[in-house]
């Protein structure tokens, strides 16, 4: 492994360390909405009200983050300060303006935009979800400032900051529902969601505060740098729409379903996002600045090692971590959710989602790899184009599944969609990086995907011994998982185990030299 590979991985485990803390509330969080809301109406109407803010808050987020970064690199690298404080604070200005009439355009028109977006549900649901959705609007205008302060941290290599966000996030709506839930019920929720936004904003701007010498009152729209961050923009804009579409398509043919079913859908996928956002997301966060900073410079081999080393160990992560959510997704389920409103029945929806979301999992996870690794060499257009296309079949998927799977049909029509989206990225990709090593990177995904294989039917095995609980058989069979798979790891001799495993073991033997060198 290289030394520039080294410095990304031992960033990657630091930032995932944090990002695992931050999930880890995701959970208690999740926990604690199942047991207060359940998979009953209220919690279908929230979430019918969180999906155009939250999708504008995703999209504007992530357009600002890939979008910025290869552009202020450019200008971090010709030392211009002065240059640099005008094109940042004019993005900055003008996504404000912008994002802040979009907010109130929503919340005008909100009326006549959620019974589209749910045209199941009956007038109570309906009057319900447009009032929760006012109250969550502003997390439009945070977004797109959110990326941007983001991106602005990770071109600094603040990536630990920019983690940090996730866990305050979490941890302000569950303080807040803890105090106010009784009172308030679901609206409890959606301020909480609101104002967590907002901290999330502020703490991003304490950490860049000591350069706030780049910020003036501007908005200089003749700028070179700023015309091409708004021609930039506009396709990574229609591409994270297009994305987050997934969501809006999903939630209107579920909300014709059984009640419950968009809950469900919601639980399975945030089950299926947390290996996906712990370590996908994380590398990728860790990778994006490099690749760009290797494509300025115009250095092939190394962009082709990082770009390969961060494919396989995604690999690494989310194909046993596949396996598992499918073999143990019902005894997970009822250890983190059946409580309260959600009974048995909501277990059931829930597993039938997350079963099918699963087979998507590292497909989703490549993708992040594939469309940042596009936008490094500022070709915007090509992930836009291939995700109209991908669109087109996560539609008919559902159209063919949904009378046969019902709920469970629209989250294999994500994963299906999912694999054509890989399929078509990494062909077009390989023209621009020639020489991938696809031997190499064949190779390694055939031995980490035997080695998971035998994770599996090992799990199925072991999964017939009769425990009293849910969690104890769910405990005895992740600690199973782990060990079976490290196991065949070894025996198939994955590259990748054998590189945490060095990694690890400096890093334990460096902290003991530090505490004997303190103890004499």
């Amino acid at each position: 492994m290289s030394v520039h590979a080294k410095g990304i991985a031992r960033l990657a485990i630091i930032v995932a360390l944090m990002v695992v803390v931050a999930k880890l509330l995701v959970f208690i969080l999740e926990i604690l909405l199942a047991a207060w809301f359940g998979t009953t109406f209220v919690k279908d109407a929230y979430l019918v009200a969180l999906v155009i803010p939250y999708l504008i808050f995703i999209v504007g987020t992530e357009t600002m983050l890939v979008s910025f970064v290869p552009i202020f690199m450019t200008l971090l690298a010709q030392g211009n300060s002065e240059d640099t404080g005008e094109v940042v604070s004019s993005v900055m200005n003008i996504s404000f303006l912008f994002l802040t009439i979009i907010c109130i355009v929503y919340v005008l028109l909100a009326p006549w935009i959620i019974p589209l977006i749910a045209p199941g549900f009956d007038e109570e649901s309906l009057s319900l979800a447009v009032q929760l959705t006012r109250i969550i609007s502003p997390i439009i205008i945070w977004g797109g400032l959110i990326g941007l302060l983001v991106a602005l941290l990770n071109s600094f290599k603040r990536f630990t900051l920019t983690a940090l966000r996730f866990a305050l996030y979490n941890s302000i709506i569950i303080g807040f529902l803890y105090f106010f839930r009784a009172r308030m019920g679901i609206f409890s929720l959606a301020l909480a969601v609101s104002g967590a936004a907002l901290a999330q904003f502020f703490l991003l701007l304490a950490g860049l505060w000591k350069r706030r010498k780049y910020y003036r009152f501007t908005m200089n729209l003749k700028h070179p740098q700023v015309r091409t961050m708004g021609m930039a923009v506009i396709p990574v804009i229609v591409g994270g729409v297009l994305i987050q579409l997934n969501f809006l398509i999903e939630r209107v043919m579920a909300s014709g379903l059984a009640e419950g079913s968009i809950s469900s859908l919601d639980f399975g996928y945030k089950l299926m996002r947390m290996p996906f956002e712990i370590f996908a997301v994380t590398i990728a966060t860790v990778v994006f600045p490099s690749i760009a900073g290797l494509v300025i410079a115009e250095e092939g081999s190394r962009l082709r090692q990082v770009f390969v080393s961060s494919l396989k160990m995604i690999a690494f992560i989310t194909i046993p971590a596949t396996v598992i959510l499918i073999v143990v997704r019902v005894p997970l389920i009822q250890v983190l959710f059946q409580r309260g409103e959600f009974n048995a029945a909501s277990t059931r929806m829930t597993a039938t989602a997350l079963l099918y979301y699963s087979f998507g999992l590292f497909f989703h996870a490549a993708n992040y790899i594939f469309i940042r690794t596009y936008y490094a060499f500022k070709d915007f257009l090509t992930p836009l184009k291939l995700g109209v296309i991908t669109i087109g079949l996560y539609i008919f998927f559902n159209f063919i599944f949904i009378g046969y799977l019902k709920h469970g049909g629209l989250a294999l029509g994500s994963s299906l969609a999912a694999v054509c989206y890989s399929v078509m990225l990494l062909t077009v990709l390989q023209k621009k990086m020639v020489n991938l090593g696809r031997i190499d990177l064949w190779g390694s995904f055939a031995k980490i995907l035997a080695a998971s294989l035998v994770m599996g039917l090992t799990l199925l095995l072991m999964g017939k011994i009769g425990l009293d609980s849910a969690a104890a058989k769910t405990a005895f069979l992740l600690g199973i998982g782990v060990l079976s798979y490290g196991a065949a790891c070894f025996v198939f001799k994955v590259e990748e185990a054998g590189k945490l495993w060095k990694m690890g073991r400096q890093f334990i033997m460096k902290r003991l030299n530090l505490l004997s060198g303190k103890v004499s």
